[in-house]
């Protein structure tokens, strides 16, 4: 009875004791009214992020096609609501099958979690949302975002974040005014694209694939060759080829140019005379090498890839290297073997210069963006036209530009104004809005002064649209408005950037997008080292061109100055190999020794004789042959140095550094620039015109001018009358 009694009382103290445990414990984790769906959602968030995670990292694991798209760098969204964009260019030969985004951001804790989110969007269509996390610890939160494929198109994608930050659950517009709304997102942050290859990418419209790839963007993989002969019309040809990539190479060039027995890679592309073409080469041609004319086809010989241009003549190399670096026209070759006849580019050079948008010409905002311009919102609203001009454009003295605008009416019109500026930090033209222009208005502007010979490819249009005692908004973002017509036009002549810097390059060699008369050469037997300097020089300067320009290569032993003096001059090699650095020695910033082994002291430089012996040097300079053409040489004493001046030309940061008239890099990869003059530029040729013609030319204001100059010789003769008569007049009453 009593174990009875005092087992039932044990139990019961018990079961006491766990009821108050577990309310204790109830109390200390109680979940708010209202969040029990977040915590569940929560764990559904957490489970679908380790899908993803898990998609994006087993198909690399798999040995799948995959492209990484990154910003770049660390970036900020700050304020109540920021939108971060992200371009994905997807090539025709890359079917894409899955997409990731992996997204790893830090955040201010100061932020409102339960109402702060970001969105995500591709192509303008929301493809999911997450709340934001802020860790008081300041570590990373990394998300793993599906994108549905079918988002996904050949060319550009755009991909965007948008974040809504609240630092407070107010209507109000405190959190404008807070810098401590902000998302961090890494530099790790990258949208995963996996793809598979095209099974037409063997076809020729999709050049430069394979040499210039998702998988292999610098060029590192391929290799452009010439016959072990290596003829000038094959290195001619060859350089424009290269000058072609260099409308499709990432931020580095490691693309390499040789002769075919160098030729170490999977992927070939090769330009030869069939004279000097290997037999195995030409065992792997499906159709005959015409007598005129050149072959271009595609073929495979074990794991290597090769595009080969054969043909009998010389011009006929050109002509192909032509053909393929014109996009428009690669784009019609839904074939692997094509023929290509001599006279076809100049057509196509024909026919381009007719057509009806013609570079740095005439243009509509319809022509460029295919209709008006719209700005939604309040306060300043900021829109970048990119302009279809050729990359060494610069402002002319003759640029006109007029926009046909209308705004709404119920601005601040004390406070409100539009702003044009060439690029996005050259002020052309402001002008104050007014309740009478919102129904429409013209704005007609040329270029000020100091803005002529500015280079660049974009106009930047800034509204600045107030609202009488708004300071902020949060709501109706649609409002105020302003609106650019279709109909609005720029007219844009080509200006002349005669100004001899290396930041200006391509400028003076190239002109309007092509070639401007360009003979490069190199040593009579050019290094690979020689070869594939020149070949990375002339993709730098033919980023943005066409191939319908002068280019030619030749051999310093063929080099006359009668020749090819009035023509821009590069000249690549090492200073003992290439005859004609020792020419125009005497004319160079930094000269070389009377031996050539080495830089000569300078007055703008003092160098020990090692450091003399294994620099290399990039020169711009007038020609010493004809003031109206420029003379560019990147030379150096050492193959090293070469080396060294090659990494320093294959970055694209570093080749935006590039400034004044000379580059000297060191053994170690050091680089100072130099300049020898106040200002160079080149002597225009141009023929002084007749009095005749100046008449002519201006007779507008020489017809007012005479005009003037009539009307004040009248009133001096009326003058001289007057006085003349007053005179009389006195002599007569002195009588």
């Amino acid at each position: 009875m009593n174990t009875r009694y005092f087992t039932s009382r044990l139990l019961a103290l018990m079961l006491a004791a766990l009821l108050v445990f577990s309310c204790a414990a109830a109390e200390e984790t109680e979940i708010p009214s209202g969040v029990v769906d977040n915590f569940v959602q929560s764990e559904i968030e957490k489970q679908q992020s380790a899908s993803d995670a898990t998609a994006f990292e087993a198909g690399a694991a798999a040995g799948e096609y995959y492209a990484d798209f990154t910003f770049g760098g660390v970036q900020t969204l700050s304020g109540i609501t920021t939108t971060l964009s992200l371009y994905a260019n997807l090539p025709k030969y890359a079917k894409p099958v899955s997409a990731v985004l992996r997204l790893s951001y830090t955040a201010s804790d100061l932020i409102l979690t339960d109402i702060s989110s970001l969105t995500y969007y591709m192509n303008g269509t929301p493809f999911g949302s997450s709340k934001i996390v802020a860790r008081s610890d300041g570590a990373q939160t990394v998300l793993y975002v599906s994108v549905p494929v079918e988002l996904l198109t050949t060319g550009y994608n755009l991909l965007e974040i948008l974040s809504y930050v609240r630092l407070t659950d107010d209507e109000g517009c405190r959190d404008d005014y807070n810098g401590a709304n902000w998302v961090k997102i890494a530099d790790t942050t990258c949208l995963r694209i996996y793809y598979e290859i095209s099974d037409d990418a063997d076809e020729l419209y999709m050049y430069p694939y394979p040499f210039i790839s998702l998988m292999n963007p610098d060029g590192a993989e391929s290799v452009v060759a010439v016959s072990d002969a290596a003829d000038e019309a094959e290195l001619t040809a060859a350089m424009m080829l290269m000058a072609g990539m260099g409308n499709s190479l990432s931020a580095e060039n490691a693309m390499t140019l040789c002769r075919l027995s160098d030729a170490k890679s999977e992927n070939v592309l090769y330009v030869g005379l069939k004279k000097n073409t290997p037999e195995y080469l030409l065992s792997l041609l499906t159709q005959s090498v015409p007598a005129t004319g050149a072959l271009v086809q595609r073929a495979t010989d074990g794991d290597t890839s090769y595009l080969l241009i054969v043909a009998e003549e010389e011009a006929a190399l050109s002509e192909a290297a032509a053909l393929l670096s014109d996009t428009s026209r690669v784009a019609q070759l839904h074939t692997s073997q094509t023929y290509v006849s001599v006279g076809e580019a100049q057509q196509y050079a024909l026919a381009s210069e007719t057509s009806g948008l013609t570079l740095a010409g005439q243009y509509t905002i319809k022509d460029i963006s295919g209709n008006g311009i719209s700005f939604s919102g309040p306060f300043t609203q900021k829109m970048t036209i990119y302009l279809p001009v050729a990359k060494d454009y610069v402002l002319s003295s003759e640029s006109r530009f007029s926009f046909d605008i209308r705004y709404s009416e119920n601005l601040d019109f004390d406070r409100s104004l539009v702003t044009f500026y060439w690029g996005t930090n050259i002020p052309l033209y402001s002008h104050k809005l007014t309740k009478e222009g919102a129904t429409g208005e013209t704005l007609t502007f040329s270029v000020p002064a100091d803005a002529i010979g500015e280079a660049g490819s974009s106009i930047t249009v800034v509204f600045d649209l107030e609202i009488k005692d708004l300071d902020c908004t949060v709501r109706s973002m649609n409002t105020p408005w302003a609106y650019i017509a279709a109909n609005s036009s720029l007219y844009l002549p080509a200006g002349e950037n005669t100004t001899l810097n290396l930041a200006n390059l391509p400028a003076p060699f190239q002109r309007a997008s092509r070639m401007n008369n360009v003979v490069m050469i190199l040593s009579d037997d050019a290094t690979q080292t020689e070869l594939t300097l020149a070949g990375r020089i002339m993709a730098m300067l033919g980023a943005g061109s066409t191939p319908y320009g002068l280019l030619k290569v030749i051999r310093a032993e063929n080099f006359q100055a009668a020749a090819y003096g009035n023509s821009n001059l590069i000249v690549v090699g090492l200073s003992d190999r290439n005859s004609v650095l020792k020419q125009i020695n005497p004319y160079l910033h930094f000269q070389y020794t009377d031996d050539m082994t080495s830089l000569a002291e300078s007055t703008k430089l003092v160098m020990t004789t090692d450091y003399a012996h294994e620099a290399s040097a990039l020169q711009l300079m007038k020609s010493p042959y004809n003031e109206t053409m420029a003379l560019l040489t990147a030379s150096a004493a050492t193959e090293a140095g070469l080396q060294n001046l090659m990494a320093r030309l294959s970055t694209e940061k570093n080749r935006w550094s590039l400034g004044k008239e000379a580059l000297v890099v060191d053994s170690y990869g050091g680089a100072s620039s130099y300049q020898f003059t106040v200002s160079t530029a080149l002597t225009q040729n141009a023929e002084k015109p007749s009095f005749a013609d100046v008449i002519v030319q201006n007779r507008e204001p020489m017809t007012l001018l005479l005009v003037g100059m009539g009307c004040m010789v009248v009133l001096l003769l009326a003058a001289v009358l007057l006085l003349v008569r007053i005179h009389h007049r006195r002599k007569y009453d002195d009588k």
